[in-house]
């Protein structure tokens, strides 16, 4: 297996932390697409327009073009395949570190009851899931 680095692990962990709050990042990006600021009209007339209005398929659309939208879309999967290769006890370490309660991994191995080598060698265990389903390792 690949060694990751430093920088790549603290990456895996800022994915994961984004995991956490990722149907309300989605939520948000799809009002901002479907509400996009514009500029103030001073031009009270106006004309026709030639355009055939199909709202709701101008939205689907934007959502599918949408870059941030797809990267978010892929995250949440990625991390619900990496989920779906948990152990019991990578679960309740993940539960620990990216739900409701932030803990930092000496506070986990702690509770845990695990020294601090051990709960880096599980740390990396439950990153390097999520690199293999990211294609890293």
């Amino acid at each position: 297996m690949a060694e990751l680095s430093k920088a790549a692990l603290a990456w895996l962990d800022d994915e994961y932390m984004r995991y956490s709050k990722i149907d309300h990042d989605i939520a948000v990006r799809k009002l901002e697409l479907e509400h996009p600021w514009k500029p103030h009209d001073d031009n009270i007339g106006g004309g026709r327009s030639s355009v055939i209005s199909r709202p709701q398929e101008g939205i689907i659309l934007k959502y599918d073009a949408d870059k941030v939208i797809s990267r978010l879309m892929q995250l949440q999967c990625d991390v619900e395949a990496a989920k779906q290769r948990m152990d019991p006890e990578q679960e309740e370490i993940f539960n620990y570190r990216y739900g409701d309660n932030y803990y930092d991994w000496d506070t986990i191995g702690v509770n845990m009851h695990y020294a601090h080598t051990p709960m880096y060698r599980k740390r990396y265990k439950l990153l390097a899931l999520l690199a293999e389903e990211k294609g890293l390792i």
